[in-house]
């Protein structure tokens, strides 16, 4: 057994040591061949690796919807088009909805929102804003954290009190980072005075950014600004699992209070955050199959380019390999001799293109933090796997081919 491994130990270092002096040998021709083994990896692992990257985020961003929380609206967030003829005659979510939502027996929280965009000014500072109308509630739908302050609460919000939390761009901008609490700011025409700052979230890549956004009190917003904007509703489940349950008895009550009859269509739009998830999946799964192809076929000419230098060694090394089988050399020596230079050749292309695959997505992700890298290390393995795979199939024939050749040929040749 220690005969054996020792052996092939040796046999292996041997088949290394001849790939490597082949390649050095022709330089220009290896490093071709290599580009297209280095390229296939390391595109393979980059696309994968932002991919995840990109899936994580937006699921992420996704559940900060809520994954027990249903949007009712007047338009299916997925149409993308699809029958707006249709859509855009339904009439607007109303109060009577809202109130007729209010008596589900399985809605935990209901609450409404309704936004408008305006200026809103403090001093000489001014900035473009979109100011939200919403209940106190608000926080218990959506992940709301602060930097200062506090939400607006139930008496405020039921009383229609003249108050505001900011989103973390508007402080900047208004205030440049000084303290604002107490303060009052003008939206549009009317003053209202600040009590909570939102903390910073940043740029999404799906819901857009609370950062440049106002919140007010609903009933205030429908005293100052008009009740007849777009009204859309937030209802949350009391559990999870009972979301699907929410939403047959949402469609039956608003079916109920728009006098919908057996068979009508609806004219109104339940959504969630799922719906969106498998929009995103839907549309990206075509573009990133595309990718992949295109990085499976830089590893194909790889591996014809492979297969082509291995041809042109077996031819130049012939007389070698007559001088080996007559000084006892199997078929079986020079077949392993010649797949495993072929394999070396495309574990070198693949050892490069796995350190730029795993290394480029880090760097860039340090200097551009927006564009998430999560780095699949089954990519890698799956990678390293098909440039095995490659190597095998497309060195194969060369090794046989050179098994194969009679001594007395092969010692004949010049």
């Amino acid at each position: 057994m220690i005969k054996f491994i020792t052996y092939w130990t040796s046999a292996f270092s041997e088949a290394v040591r001849s790939a490597l002096n082949s390649l050095w040998s022709h330089k220009l021709r290896a490093g071709l061949t290599l580009l297209s083994i280095f390229i296939g990896v390391a595109t393979i692992i980059i696309i994968v690796s932002i991919i995840s990257g990109l899936n994580r985020k937006i699921t992420e961003e996704f559940a900060t919807l809520g994954t027990k929380v249903l949007y009712v609206d007047r338009f299916p967030w997925a149409s993308h088009g699809r029958n707006w003829h249709k859509y855009r005659n339904n009439p607007r979510i109303t109060m009577m909805d809202l109130n007729a939502i209010k008596k589900v027996s399985l809605a935990e929280y209901v609450v409404p929102y309704v936004r408008t965009g305006m200026v809103a000014s403090y001093g000489q500072n001014e900035m473009e804003i979109t100011t939200y109308g919403t209940a106190w509630e608000f926080p218990q739908m959506r992940k709301i954290d602060m930097e200062m302050g506090r939400f607006f609460s139930y008496g405020e919000d039921h009383k229609g009190r003249p108050v505001c939390v900011l989103g973390w761009e508007v402080w900047k901008s208004l205030f440049n980072g000084n303290d604002p609490l107490g303060e009052w700011i003008k939206l549009g025409n009317t003053n209202f005075r600040v009590i909570g700052v939102l903390a910073k979230q940043g740029q999404s890549f799906t819901i857009g950014t609370v950062d440049d956004n106002v919140y007010v009190p609903y009933n205030a917003f429908k005293h100052i600004f008009g009740g007849w904007r777009r009204l859309s509703i937030m209802v949350s489940a009391k559990e999870p699992e009972s979301i699907e349950d929410l939403k047959s008895e949402l469609r039956f009550a608003l079916r109920g209070v728009r006098g919908l009859r057996l068979g009508e269509e609806d004219n109104f739009a339940i959504n969630s955050q799922d719906m969106l998830l498998d929009e995103y999946n839907k549309t990206t799964k075509i573009l990133w199959s595309a990718l992949l192809a295109i990085a499976g076929l830089s590893l194909l000419v790889g591996g014809i380019g492979v297969m082509n230098i291995m041809l042109i060694t077996v031819t130049e090394r012939t007389r070698e390999i007559g001088i080996r089988k007559a000084v006892g050399a199997t078929k079986t020596h020079i077949l392993g001799q010649f797949l495993l230079e072929a394999l070396t050749q495309c574990w070198l292309g693949g050892t490069f293109g796995f350190i730029v695959g795993v290394g480029l997505p880090l760097i860039v992700s340090r200097f551009i933090p927006q564009l998430p890298v999560a780095i699949s290390w089954e990519s890698v393995i799956t990678a390293i796997s098909f440039t095995t795979i490659v190597g095998v199939t497309f060195g194969l024939y060369p090794a046989v081919k050179a098994a194969k050749l009679s001594p007395v040929d092969a010692l004949r040749y010049e």
